[in-house]
């Protein structure tokens, strides 16, 4: 998300090639970033533009799903646009506006969805899916003992990958994803089961 970088950045913190502490073994967004409806406008573009050019960051690598690389994707073909408002309301100066004419931004497709193409698998479905079985494992002997049957709902918006992946991997009699929707009867082809 690109909610730090359009508020007076504050959130934006010099690690001076330190790594952040705990963050590898954590799983997540643990920076704090979060989905930002300001990006969606200019004038919210035009903060973060700002924040970035104070700071003198003009690298950004972005890790993301289909709103973080689309805000990323319009914010590089308006950075010209928006150094050339900046400089002419006197939000930064002609010095920095030079030392920041270009926006050099690598896109990494981060989204438990995995609904990418060109990629085996994206950043972040591999975790979704161990936290998953993890799920799996813990409710299968309580599922068995009491002979019940448990529904297990997993994220993934409009792509079944990590439905259809689970069901594989944990043997599941029935899984529903939304590229093949279950036939009209299915609740009375279930209960037959």
């Amino acid at each position: 998300g690109w909610d730090g970088r359009t508020d007076t950045g504050t959130a934006s913190q010099r690690r001076g090639g330190q790594p952040s502490p705990a963050v590898p073994p954590q799983g997540g967004t643990v920076i704090g970033s979060a989905r930002c409806q300001d990006f969606r406008t200019r004038e919210g573009r035009l903060r973060a533009a700002r924040n970035l050019v104070k700071r003198g960051i003009t690298n950004l690598c972005v890790i993301g799903g289909d709103g973080s690389l689309t805000g990323a994707d319009t914010f590089r073909a308006e950075w010209g646009g928006l150094l050339a408002e900046l400089l002419k309301t006197g939000g930064i100066t002609a010095e920095e506006a030079q030392r920041s004419s270009h926006l050099n931004i690598v896109g990494m497709v981060g989204s438990i969805d995995n609904d990418f193409c060109g990629t085996d698998m994206t950043i972040g479905t591999d975790s979704a899916l161990h936290r998953i079985m993890e799920i799996v494992d813990a409710i299968t002997t309580t599922a068995q003992s009491h002979q019940r049957t448990f529904v297990l709902e997993v994220m993934g918006r409009h792509c079944g990958y990590l439905a259809l992946i689970t069901a594989l991997a944990c043997g599941a009699d029935w899984v529903f994803i939304p590229e093949s929707p279950p036939e009209d009867d299915w609740e009375e082809h279930l209960c037959r089961r």
